[in-house]
């Protein structure tokens, strides 16, 4: 009887499999839109997932589940790859920690740490709840469902209950599947990981009555290290950044996404209405409502209705704490441009997603949160692009191997992460000579301070030529100075009458123009700019490549892509600068501007270019600096012995006989 009951229920039970699809394909035909399921497991896991090795292959966009009314619990669910450790959370189906625990460079894997010395945490924490965490959605023509799916647990599916943790061994995969069905409302996120690679996939589908909403990935706030501090001109802050058809990059700091525009000059509650002194844009539909401040985040709003040209306007609520002097921008700047790839980057890492096929335009957030422990409120910007197709996610450092292996494999050119400036047509191809050079000295001497040192030698050696020509034209410039002086003093006494004195005139200037081709004083510039484009390089270099980061050089110098925590190093390059600017010859003169001159340039320039640049500034790029004016003060000094000219005996034309002579002249003038 038992075995009876048991096929009558397997009769039973693939009766209604095979058969309630087909009564819901009669009913409710599918739409030739719908998008294409994906597989996935539903076998329970034990607490620590040791999933099986599968090949890599983006995650196609999926189908809505079928709609569930349970209540989700809010769950957390670890998952550690190789080089990651990423905490999710079912509230959102978001990431709210993402710690980085190595590092590829040049093919090497090492271990990596944040600028303090501890995990190296990629989310900011402390502002998850004010401004959201990544992978977040954002809908622009719906703002509220996003709103509603950001707040909601989701169901985890493709793992037990009760597991809290995956452990990705090498050559593992593992796919996490994210839904939520409420009322008309269905959602799908899908992320895979794979155990050796800095590359996930994802996928996701928003609908609403069985139609696909249109939906955006949210990347971001301020994605990078969270301990590192540095500010100034050598602070990288958090970026957005985005590739184009054109091959051009599109690079915007937080500081330059939404900002205030107009403050509120009125207010009715009671109308949901708020009077503002400048007119809003036809085209923005969402507002952020900040304090008089420019930071205080007070919340965000949708205009219902404009009036008086657009500077009244009605709102769909009104948030709590606005007040007459609150401060209206933008809820999202959107760039519209034929887009390749899109992410975040600080300075040493990058987020960026790679969709399956280019989209039309990212929308761009920020806002200032200011902390009980800064000074200065930050910028958390942000950063959404278009979900409609599959999507491979980059979460890693700028290492430029790494980033042409990543491109390799996506098809997207990321080498554009690494910023190189205004001059990369002239840096780029130097920055692979530098990093051979420094990479093999430091492996060497065990010390990539030691190897700058070196390197800072042999440039300043091979560039020894050139000061010695420098040298020599700028003594040459220094001797026809007085000559220079006195033609230019008779020209402009010939000037008074030009047509009179035109035969004159040019002889003179053919004098002048002999001596500047004999001692053309530029010529002396030279070995500096040739020296720039090394120097900008290096400091290129030493800024935002990995290898550099955390590199010790001796005692106190733990950091070589750090200030000098003591300014020992800024103290001692100054010296060297003023030492090396009073070794270059200059010429004898008694003019009071030129000695004033002198003055600023042997001492002012280098005490100031001190104080507001390499205080700040990276010691390995302060300790090549010092080092080359080092080296360049004793070549100067083998250079002046070697030029010197030997002493010219006294004539009536020089020294005392020349002053004997004025002087018997004088008193033949007064006698007579």
């Amino acid at each position: 009887m038992d075995r009876i009951r048991i096929l009558a229920a397997m009769l039973l039970a693939t009766l209604i499999l095979v058969g309630w699809p087909r009564v819901m394909d009669y009913f409710y035909p599918p739409s030739p839109e719908e998008l294409i399921p994906i597989q996935s497991s539903t076998e329970e896991q034990p607490a620590k997932s040791n999933p099986t090795p599968s090949v890599k292959k983006p995650v196609a966009a999926v189908q809505p589940p079928v709609p569930t009314t349970a209540e989700e619990k809010f769950r957390e669910i670890t998952v550690e790859t190789s080089y990651w450790r990423i905490k999710f959370s079912n509230r959102g189906a978001v990431a709210t920690s993402w710690v980085l625990k190595k590092e590829k460079s040049n093919g090497v894997v090492r271990d990596i740490h944040a600028a303090n010395g501890g995990d190296l945490e990629l989310i900011p924490k402390d502002a998850l709840d004010t401004v959201g965490a990544p992978l977040r959605l954002r809908a622009p023509s719906t703002p509220e469902l996003a709103a509603q799916l950001n707040q909601t647990n989701f169901r985890i599916e493709g793992v037990a209950e009760n597991t809290r943790e995956i452990n990705l061994d090498p050559g593992q995969s593992q796919e996490i599947v994210f839904t939520h069905s409420s009322g008309s409302v269905t959602a799908r996120k899908v992320f895979k990981f794979y155990s050796d690679s800095f590359l996930f996939d994802a996928a996701i589908a928003v609908a609403t009555d069985g139609q696909p909403q249109m939906v955006e990935l949210v990347l971001g706030p301020r994605f990078g290290d969270q301990a590192d501090h540095q500010q100034g001109s050598y602070g990288v802050p958090t970026q957005v950044v985005a590739d184009t058809r054109t091959d051009s990059s599109v690079r915007v700091m937080g500081a330059y996404i939404t900002p205030p525009f107009a403050n509120i000059i009125w207010f009715g509650r009671e109308q949901n209405q708020i009077q503002i002194e400048k007119p809003l844009a036809s085209d923005v539909d969402q507002i952020k409502i900040v304090g008089g401040d420019g930071v205080t985040l007070i919340g965000y709003a949708r205009v219902v209705e404009r009036q008086q040209g657009g500077t009244r306007l009605t709102l769909d609520h009104l948030p709590e704490s606005i007040s007459v002097g609150s401060q209206v921008a933008q809820s999202a700047d959107t760039l519209r441009e034929g887009f390749r790839w899109a992410g975040m980057v600080d300075r040493y890492f990058a987020m960026v997603v790679v969709p399956s096929r280019p989209f039309d335009e990212i929308a761009l957030t920020s806002i200032k949160v200011k902390h009980p422990d800064q000074e200065e409120p930050r910028d958390y910007p942000s950063v959404a692009l278009p979900a409609e197709s599959s999507l491979r996610i980059f979460v890693g450092p700028k290492d430029r191997a790494l980033l042409a292996e990543v491109s390799q494999e996506t098809g997207a050119n990321l080498d554009t992460l690494i910023d190189y400036g205004i001059f990369s047509s002239i840096i780029r191809p130097l920055i692979p000579a530098i990093g051979w050079a420094l990479i093999g000295l430091s492996g060497i001497f065990h010390n990539y301070g030691w190897a700058i040192v070196v390197v800072t030698v042999i440039i300043n050696l091979a560039l020894s030529p050139l000061r010695w020509y420098s040298s020599r034209k700028m003594k040459q410039a220094a001797k026809h100075q007085p000559r220079m002086k006195e033609l230019q003093e008779q020209l402009k006494k010939l000037k008074e009458n030009p047509k009179k004195n035109e035969k004159q005139m040019l002889e003179l200037q053919k004098e002048q123009m002999a001596l500047m081709k004999e001692a053309n004083p530029l010529g002396g510039c030279l070995p500096m700019l040739l020296q720039m484009p090394v120097f900008w390089a290096f400091f290129i270099y030493l800024t935002v490549s990995l290898e550099v980061r955390q590199q010790e050089w001796i005692f106190w110098i733990k950091d070589l892509s750090s200030p000098d925590p003591l300014y020992i190093l800024p103290v001692v390059m100054c010296v060297t600068m003023i030492a090396s600017s009073w070794m270059m010859p200059q010429p004898n003169a008694n003019d009071p501007n030129m000695k004033m001159q002198r003055v600023m340039m042997i001492w002012l320039m280098p005490i100031m270019l001190t104080w507001f640049f390499f205080f700040s500034a990276p010691s390995g790029l302060v300790l090549y600096w010092m080092i080359g004016n080092i080296v360049g003060v004793a070549i100067q000094i083998v250079i002046n012995r070697k030029t010197a000219e030997p002493p010219q005996p006294e004539t009536p034309t020089t020294g005392k006989g020349a002053a004997a002579k004025k002087a018997k002249e004088r008193r033949v003038v007064q006698q007579a």
